[in-house]
């Protein structure tokens, strides 16, 4: 097997997600497309270098290891008549596929291998694939009716009661395949003629070749999923959501699943075809505090947005937000609108109206007051949204909001105003009866409430922070508190969005609190703000050849605070360990002008020789972490340095 990349990604982080390579075993059921799957067999489709595979009719260096196809599709076969095992895999430019068919007579021209596949909406596309006649004619592939693949190969190989056979296919046989290669099911069937060339018995992945037959084609993304988060969080169940559009990175599709807490996207042109990238949304989708995702360009570039409605809070009491993510030509989402849109309580709900209005190329977003129910001016208390803009409520001064993309982001382009609705009279004298209104909060009152409100929403008023630092990371010369709760970052001060609200940033990419051993601020951008630097362990699985146990990564993430978001700017990996075995780098902040710059040099191993360790020597970022130096093979220091965007090298 091959080594695997999975990225994962803190929300908030701006760069590439914070996984590392893994070895992992294939997983062939957990990357469905969908909840509806037939009972055939999935395949696993690896992603790999074509020069790999000597494409002579024997499938022995193959990654995958065949299926065996087990339906009996037409006829009643013996297993000496018919029987097959086959494999498909693939690069940028072609579908490879394998077989191993035992059969009592090769009757070339007759005899074939049938790839089909299912793309996302329910088109199947097939390709025959017919083995020669040995020393008479060549294999060929060919589409229904008969037309020749243009630029495909097919060998064969004669054995002792039956044959094996190699195949190459453009994905250009596949027109769907031009933007589509995710969210696949297919499909492989060995047809057998015996007496003539009519074709007297097929078996199969499946029962049949229809859409709704077809099992799952799970190909490298789907893999590193299967075998990294879906795996380490022990998901067994079905996506609550799944949805295939263009949008990230070029013309190809990505898959948008939610799975749970987790939102991941993945497809066959993003982060090199064999990674993914995974936020942990903060609430549980199948809890119903995801009520809506969908898909939908509003931004003119020809991709899509993800569009999102999140709850906090419970199941009949929540806050509900509307988020918009935009991906652009990253690989990571950056939020570009935020509206609180709705709110329930025991005592009533209101639920705003959000359209998308037509703006030359793109979309404007029009948020409405809605309607409103068991609530009116007298009986509405809650406290205003202080994060994003409020839920605009049906008695309010507010008509209408339209925001427009400006930017880079939506703002808001203009505001229809309407005369609030007075409160009912019997509302406005018991108002006049209320004592007089208590004397305003001071600012540490303030924050105390900021925190009671943070430990409310995240359901941590019972735990205490394991990190609290005072620091100006943010806004003016007023120090902010950062601290960890669990596995959150969270910072609020009275500088910090009106001495009234808190950003929070989940550290999803390590398994437990415990893991993260130590949380600092320093200045390293020179701007007279502190960054916040995070050090702790990345668990994962270890290689099979490496033994038991899991590998343990040191890193090291370094935040910034702009505005009110919380930023990834800095990743590195500075130690890896199995058991005992360990390599362990150095990082030192070093002077450079008026910047901290940050340098990753190689250090010491323990038990571990060049000869011995598993694992190369990464050139370049993996999961968005700059890699770790090892102490062999002539690495030398390398400095990183803040550019005013970016600490590059």
């Amino acid at each position: 097997m091959r080594r695997r990349t999975p990225f994962f990604r803190a929300p908030g982080a701006p760069a590439p997600g914070a996984g590392l390579a893994v070895l992992a075993s294939v997983a062939l059921t957990a990357a469905a497309p969908s909840t509806a799957l037939a009972a055939g067999t999935p395949l696993a489709a690896p992603m790999i270098d074509g020069k790999s595979i000597k494409l002579d009719g024997i499938p022995k260096e193959w990654p995958v290891e065949l299926s065996a196809l087990r339906f009996k599709v037409k006829g009643k076969p013996g297993r000496a008549d018919l029987a097959a095992k086959a494999a498909v895999a693939y690069d940028a430019a072609r579908v490879y596929v394998a077989a191993d068919v035992t059969d009592d007579a090769l009757r070339g021209g007759a005899d074939h291998v049938k790839l089909v596949l299912g793309f996302p909406g329910g088109k199947v596309q097939a390709v025959a694939l017919y083995p020669g006649q040995p020393g008479k004619s060549a294999g060929s592939a060919r589409l229904p009716g008969g037309k020749a693949v243009a630029g495909a190969r097919v060998i064969e190989a004669p054995r002792s009661g039956g044959y094996t056979l190699e195949a190459s296919i453009p994905w250009s046989a596949f027109p769907e395949a031009a933007t589509t290669r995710i969210g696949l099911r297919a499909g492989l069937f060995v047809h057998d003629a015996d007496a003539s060339t009519a074709v007297e018995a097929i078996v199969g992945t499946a029962a049949s070749g229809a859409y709704a037959s077809l099992a799952p084609l799970a190909t490298e993304p789907e893999l590193a999923l299967a075998d990294g988060l879906l795996k380490s969080k022990g998901i067994r169940t079905a996506p609550r959501y799944d949805l295939v559009a263009n949008v990230a990175g070029d013309a190809m599709r990505e898959r948008v699943i939610v799975h749970g807490r987790y939102l991941i996207v993945l497809g066959p042109g993003f982060r090199q075809g064999s990674q993914y990238y995974f936020e942990d949304l903060g609430v549980d989708a199948g809890e119903g505090m995801l009520p809506a995702l969908t898909l939908r360009d509003l931004t003119g570039d020809g991709q899509a947005e993800i569009i999102l409605r999140k709850r906090s809070g419970s199941g009949s009491r929540y806050r509900e937000v509307m988020h918009v993510l935009h991906f652009g030509a990253g690989d990571t989402p950056r939020p570009i609108f935020q509206h609180e849109v709705a709110i329930a309580t025991e005592k009533g709900s209101v639920v705003n109206q959000v359209d998308f209005v037509p703006d030359g190329g793109k979309s404007a977003i029009r948020v409405q007051p809605g309607k409103a129910t068991r609530y009116d001016a007298s009986s509405y208390a809650e406290p205003v949204e202080t994060t994003y803009d409020p839920l605009l409520l049906p008695w309010g001064p507010i008509k209408s909001q339209l925001y427009k993309l400006t930017g880079g982001a939506y703002a808001k382009a203009s505001e229809q105003r309407q005369a609030p609705a007075p409160a009912p009279r019997a509302a406005r004298a018991a108002e006049a009866a209320r004592p007089a209104a208590r004397p305003a909060l001071s600012p540490a009152q303030m924050l105390d409430r900021v925190y009671a409100l943070y430990r409310r929403d995240r359901g941590a008023s019972s735990r205490k922070p394991r990190f609290d630092l005072g620091a100006d990371v943010a806004g003016g010369r007023e120090p902010e508190r950062v601290l960890l709760h669990d596995r959150d970052v969270v910072v609020f001060g009275k500088g910090f969005r009106g001495g009234a609200g808190y950003s929070f940033m989940t550290l999803a990419q390590f398994a437990s609190p415990a893991d993260i051993r130590a949380v600092s601020a320093r200045d390293l951008t020179g701007d007279g703000k502190a960054e916040i630097i995070v050090h702790g362990t990345v668990r994962a699985q270890a290689p099979r050849e490496a033994g038991p146990g899991t590998v343990d990564r040191d890193v090291v993430l370094v935040f910034r605070v702009a505005g009110e978001d919380i930023q990834r700017i800095f990743a590195a990996e500075v130690a890896r360990s199995i058991g005992s075995k360990k390599i362990v780098g150095e990082l030192r902040f070093v002077r450079a002008g008026d910047k901290l710059g940050i340098e990753l040099a190689p250090g010491r191993a323990v038990e571990w020789t060049e000869q011995t360790y598993p694992f190369n020597q990464d050139k370049g970022p993996v999961g968005g972490f700059e890699p770790l130096l090892l102490p062999w093979g002539g690495a030398q220091p390398v400095r990183y340095v803040w550019n005013g965007s970016s600490f590059a090298r």
